[in-house]
C-alpha cells in the first residue's frame, strides 16, 4: 500500500532534513524489531482458523470445547516447539494462549522517500521563490502548468507554505472536476452507488451473487456514462455527492495527506489517535497543522507499507 504522509519536524532539523525525518519515522518501521512481548491469540480456540487447521490434520483433538491448555501441550509436542523457541505457544496462568513475538505493532511503512508518487504536495507562498530552506526533489513535477505548478514543493518551514492556497487551489479543481462530471449525466436518471449493490449480495449471496451485483450496478445509465469516460470511470462517490460536499471534501484532504506524524511523535490516521473516520482525522490533522509555529518544518513523504 502507497500513501502520503505529512511529518511535522522541530525547526532544529532544518539542517539535515533527511537525519531528523530518519529519526522520526524510525518508530514506525515495519521491520524494526522490538522488545519481546506476549502476542495473545482469541478468547478460545474453537473457531480460531489455525487450530482448526491443526484438528483438521489430526494434530490436536476433535473436540469444541477444546482448552488453550490442550492446544499448546499438544501442538508444541507434535511440532517440537521448545519453550524460548520459535512459534511455542504459551498460555498464561489464566488459560490465554500468547506467542512471543518482536514484531513492531506500531509499523506503519517498509519504504519511504519525500515526495515521490505524491510529490510537489504543497504549494509555497510567492515571496518563498528561490527559498533555500524550501524542500524540493527530483521528482518534483505535479504535472500541472500556471502559477500553482510554479509554487509547488514537498515542504519547508510552515511559515513559507501556503496552506489557504492549496486548499482553495484543490477547491476550485473539484468544482470544475464536479461541473464536468454534471455535464457528462445530464438529464440521465440517478444512480445508486456500489456499496448499495454490495448490500444486497450480503444479504442473499445465493439468490443475488456478486457477478449480478457487478452487473446490475454497471447497467445503471450513469454508470456507463461513467465507464465510458476517461476520466470520471474509477470515481468513487460520483453518484451521490454534492457539489458542495465534493469541494468541501476537496478543500479539507487538501494538506494533510493520508496520515500525519506530529513533531511529539504521535501518529495520526482515520481511527488511530482520533475517532474513527477519515472526516474526524482531517479535522484534527488540519486544526495541528493550521496551529503550528512559522518554523516548524513540514514535509510530505511517499511511503509504502
Amino acid at each position: 500500500m502507497h500513501f502520503t504522509l505529512v511529518v511535522a519536524l522541530p525547526s532544529a532539523a532544518r539542517g539535515g532534513i533527511g537525519a531528523a525525518l530518519a529519526t522520526a519515522l524510525a518508530p514506525f518501521d515495519i521491520e524494526r524489531e522490538v522488545a519481546e512481548y506476549p502476542d495473545y491469540e482469541a478468547a478460545a480456540p474453537s473457531g480460531t482458523a489455525w487450530v482448526e487447521a491443526a484438528r483438521h490434520r489430526g494434530e490436536v483433538p476433535d473436540r469444541d470445547d477444546l482448552t488453550w491448555a490442550e492446544v499448546a501441550e499438544t501442538v508444541n509436542r507434535v511440532r517440537g516447539y521448545e519453550p524460548g523457541g520459535d512459534n511455542h505457544l504459551y498460555v498464561d496462568d489464566e488459560g490465554r494462549a500468547y506467542f512471543l513475538s518482536t514484531y513492531n505493532r506500531d509499523g506503519k511503512w517498509d519504504g519511504y522517500r519525500i515526495g515521490g508518487r505524491w510529490s510537489a504536495h504543497f504549494l509555497h507562498r510567492p515571496e518563498a521563490a528561490g527559498d533555500p530552506r524550501l524542500i524540493t526533489t527530483e521528482y518534483g513535477d505535479s504535472g500541472e502548468e500556471g502559477q500553482a505548478a510554479a509554487l509547488r514543493c514537498d515542504g519547508g518551514p510552515r511559515a513559507l507554505l501556503d496552506f489557504d492556497a492549496l486548499r482553495e487551489h484543490e477547491g476550485r479543481e473539484a468544482g470544475e472536476r464536479h461541473d464536468r462530471w454534471t455535464a457528462l449525466v445530464e438529464g440521465l436518471p440517478a444512480a445508486e452507488p456500489w456499496d448499495f449493490f454490495l448490500a444486497r449480495h450480503r444479504a442473499d449471496g445465493s439468490g443475488y451473487p456478486l457477478d449480478r451485483a457487478q452487473q446490475d450496478y454497471d447497467a445503471q445509465p450513469r454508470r456507463r456514462a461513467a465507464l465510458g469516460s476517461e476520466e470520471f470511470g474509477g470515481w468513487p462517490g460520483e453518484f451521490a455527492t454534492s457539489r458542495e460536499q465534493y469541494v468541501a471534501q476537496a478543500r479539507d484532504a487538501a494538506v494533510p495527506g493520508d496520515a500525519l506524524l506530529r513533531s511529539d511523535g504521535t501518529w495520526l490516521e482515520p481511527g488511530r489517535g482520533v475517532e474513527n473516520g477519515r472526516a474526524a482525522y482531517l479535522r484534527a490533522a488540519n486544526a495541528y497543522l493550521d496551529g503550528l509555529a512559522g518554523d516548524v518544518v513540514v514535509v510530505a513523504v511517499h511511503c509504502h507499507g
